[in-house]
């Protein structure tokens, strides 16, 4: 069965270039091939298409050999732009098309940075788009400024009139917050709002935005400066013309880099986080106040719409089921959880809307959990903290308390207030999980090591209702 969430056989998805033409999503991306590369294989920049983020068109590997970039149309010529590290170099390089997979590369517009306001050590991820109010293109660059900090991480500044001879500028955005450069520099715009991503892997790890009301800044970050988790990277975007879709990866866990995976455990999920794995689709919306969120777009919503049978038992605490998709619990000096009858399937949807009393410590749900409680992966909503919170199966064992170093494995700030209704959406698909709360925070995870088990929902010294709990997966035919 081919996964859901889209990954190319036998390799996996890296960094996402998105471009929109003719009612698709043309999606190139870096193909990791990883172990399984043998000569002869086609390799770097590949192309797929898709209206719907559910059925996916191949279209194959294109003849460009480098990391991530930006494809734009220009009359009747597109552009690519990517980058290249030749002997530990890093150059950007153009390419021109008369269509989206045969490309020219233009060899003398490559060029480097200008080792005078920035470090000739990172110059990658190029992003152009037209300036409107200068009159002239914009290239935005993941780069190291000059400066005496080793928090140098920036997103750099080109202009040119013609997309070939560029003049370096002071950088657009360097906060001295990262030691690595702001990779993947993306911008748009909506209504007064500019907004410019980038993704960072030290300090923090994820893709962050800023917004300001005009491109000279000064560029504000909000509240909540990212769109998902840890398990979400080096997100793009682009509109089809009235929505706009942020295109990501959820990275697999292959490796275990630094052995902090306990010698004992025989899993992999407490391996490092790799380089690529799935496509992830999320749909950005604007806020009132400018800020953005994200949600599950439509299209992978309504994918999964056949209602499967799921009846829930209580195992602690005291459980009402007056009707027959709605569960009750009142247990605020203690861990209360109710278990299915039916086994979750590989791939599905559920959802249910959770509300609580006030002091409740945490609610939420287990997948694919085991009669104990004690084998399962469990999304939590912690009202004290202000989050939601992953955590797998060796938390919850002394070995996982004496060996893990950390009290989550992931974690999402949220609001919480009692007595209100918050919805909760989770796709699993294999060994991917994405959690969607309150149509407006996702959260990407992985769970390899339990491939099998039930739903439960718990509440933690507390009160919980949950409204149309519901299992859902797709159409056979899907």
């Amino acid at each position: 069965m081919k996964p859901f969430f889209y990954r190319p056989k036998n390799a996996w998805v890296g960094d996402v270039i998105p471009y929109y033409e003719d009612g698709e999503f043309k999606l190139f991306y870096l193909h990791g091939w990883r172990g399984n590369a043998r000569e002869g294989l086609p390799h770097g920049w590949h192309l797929i298409g898709t209206n719907d983020f559910r059925e996916y068109r191949e279209y194959g590997a294109i003849d460009i050999h480098g990391g991530t970039g930006h494809v734009l149309k220009v009359g009747d010529i597109y552009h690519l732009f990517y980058c290249i590290f030749p002997e530990g170099k890093q150059l950007v390089c153009h390419a021109t098309g008369a269509d989206l997979m045969n490309w020219t590369p233009i060899p003398e517009d490559t060029f480097s940075a200008d080792d005078q306001i920035y470090e000739l050590s990172d110059w990658r991820d190029p992003f152009v788009f037209w300036n409107q109010e200068e009159g002239q293109y914009w290239m935005l660059l993941a780069a190291m400024a000059k400066g005496p900090s080793s928090r140098k991480g920036c997103v750099a500044l080109l202009t040119s009139q013609d997309l070939r001879k560029w003049a370096y500028r002071q950088p657009l955005y360097a906060p001295n917050l990262h030691v690595g450069a702001h990779e993947c520099p993306d911008m748009f715009r909506l209504g007064d709002w500019w907004y410019l991503i980038y993704s960072n892997y030290t300090d923090r790890f994820g893709t962050f935005y800023r917004m300001s009301r005009s491109l000279d800044g000064p560029w504000i970050t909000p509240k909540v400066d990212t769109f998902d988790g840890r398990a979400f990277y080096a997100a793009k975007s682009v509109s089809d013309g009235q929505n706009r879709y942020l295109f990501g990866w959820n990275p697999t866990k292959n490796e275990n880099l630094f052995g902090w995976n306990p010698p004992k455990y025989a899993g992999k999920d407490y391996h490092t986080w790799d380089w690529g794995g799935n496509l992830i689709v999320h749909e950005i919306f604007q806020r009132p106040d400018g800020t953005l969120a994200v949600k599950v777009p439509d299209a992978v919503n309504q994918a999964f719409t056949v209602e499967q049978p799921l009846h829930l038992h209580a195992i602690t605490g005291e459980w009402t089921n007056t009707v027959s998709d709605e569960y009750e619990c009142d247990s605020p000096y203690a861990f209360a959880a109710s278990l299915s009858a039916e086994e979750l399937p590989d791939r599905c949807k559920l959802s249910a809307d959770i509300r609580f009393s006030e002091h409740t410590q945490g609610i939420g749900v287990m997948l694919r959990a085991g009669i104990g409680l004690d084998a399962a992966y469990y999304v939590t909503l912690e009202p004290q903290r202000k989050r939601m919170t992953f955590r797998g199966p060796i938390m919850q064992s002394e070995e996982g308390g004496k060996t893990f170093p950390y009290e989550v494995e992931l974690e999402r700030p949220i609001e919480l207030q009692p007595e209100h209704e918050y919805k909760v959406i989770i796709f699993i698909d294999g060994s991917i999980c994405e959690v969607y709360f309150n149509g407006e925070v996702a959260m990407s995870a992985r769970m390899y090591d339990i491939e099998r088990g039930k739903f439960s929902l718990f509440v933690s010294q507390g009160s919980a209702c949950f409204k149309h709990v519901r299992l859902e997966t797709q159409r056979h035919e899907d």
